[in-house]
């Protein structure tokens, strides 16, 4: 059984210490094993009490019926000595990522009960445009219209709450990137699999961590001449380096949690730190780098989840005022769209030229 990388453990008190490991099949997670298996679990978590199933159709439940309490603390332990990592009052937290699982493990000394999360990261395309269709995500005129998007090399951000579904929409508009552009990713877990997904792609994928944050990633990756930035998640104050990162021609593809499509660009001015631009100005930078903000919501009811795209806009700056126009909004039920912003419109101009002049788009 081989490692991803060097082991690397900090011996701070609160510090997770990590290890990557290349496959579980080795591993036998006992009474937990079936959850594991099954494709349609995306998340498998134990509180102290009870275990909670996160279901792509049935939704999020608790297991009933079976006594786990003993068993999950000797899998804790057993997983921790198996990858060859302490788990004790000294160091309460480990976190493991292999090819296609995200594992971590609280300590009951730092929480009230021992907690174990699994989280699946498995290099599937779940969306597809058939399925998108079947399953009410979008309309067909939304889907065509983001597909030009990214055609254009729109820069996207699609915002949402935990388990709404954004990186599995963004691994979607991924598919439609001309695979003669270069692509970078950048998370902390393996989750967008871009290059896995579209192994004949030029892709390099970065992983941060407590040695290589994602400012660094963002720089390191405008050494590696992208045409795309596939970032997991936008999250602080590496927002000021990916809208410099943009601003050079770099695209952008990547979620944050936000409440609303038309919340995205206030969201992403509270990230920034230390910043001597007033706020305004800091506002007409986001709405001229990030062209489509994507919203995506999930509706948890008996019958189990349904995930859909709530609202697409389009960020642009006019006569020095900030523009969000709605393109989509499913409370209202548009049947089409088909007057595209200025902005919009040059993007799709300068692609054209590109294409006239035999460069990639």
């Amino acid at each position: 059984m081989g490692w991803i990388g060097s082991l690397q453990m900090k011996r701070s008190r609160m510090n997770p210490v990590s290890a990557g490991v290349n496959c579980m099949n080795e591993f036998d997670f006992g009474l937990l094993q079936p959850y594991v298996e099954d494709v349609m679990i995306t998340d498998i978590n134990y509180n102290g009490v009870d275990i909670w199933i996160d279901h792509l159709s049935k939704g999020r439940y608790r297991v009933e019926g079976i006594e786990l309490t003993a068993h999950c603390e000797q899998l804790a332990y057993k997983f921790a000595n198996y990858a060859n990592l302490p788990f004790n009052t000294v160091h309460p937290v480990v976190e493991s990522a292999t090819n296609e699982l995200r594992i971590s493990l609280v300590h009951p000394s730092v929480s009230k009960y021992l907690s174990i999360s699994i989280r699946k990261t498995p290099a599937i395309l779940r969306l597809t445009p058939d399925v998108i269709r079947k399953q009410k995500i979008a309309p067909s005129w939304v889907l065509e219209f983001l597909k030009q998007c990214v055609k254009y090399r729109c820069n996207i951000l699609v915002s949402g709450l935990p388990g709404s579904g954004k990186t599995e929409f963004v691994k979607y508009l991924s598919s439609n990137i001309d695979p003669s552009q270069r692509v970078i990713t950048i998370e902390d877990t393996y989750e967008l699999r871009y290059g896995v997904l579209f192994p004949k792609s030029d892709c390099v994928a970065l992983k941060v961590n407590e040695y290589f944050d994602y400012s660094s990633a963002i720089k390191t990756c405008l050494r590696q001449r992208p045409d795309w930035m596939l970032v997991s998640e936008v999250r602080g104050k590496e927002v000021v380096g990916l809208l410099q990162s943009v601003s050079t021609g770099a695209n952008l593809l990547s979620t944050l949690h936000a409440s609303s499509a038309f919340m995205i660009p206030k969201r992403m001015l509270h990230m920034f730190e230390s910043v001597e631009l007033s706020n305004e100005t800091i506002m007409h930078m986001i709405c001229e780098s990030i062209d489509i903000g994507v919203h995506m919501e999930a509706l948890i009811t008996r019958k189990g989840v349904r995930r859909y795209v709530k609202e697409v806009c389009c960020f642009y700056v006019k006569d020095d005022e900030i523009m969000i126009e709605p393109i989509y909004q499913v409370s209202v039920g548009q049947t089409d769209y088909s007057i595209w912003p200025g902005k919009l419109l040059q993007k799709k101009q300068w692609y054209e030229n590109c294409r006239k002049g035999g460069k990639s788009g």
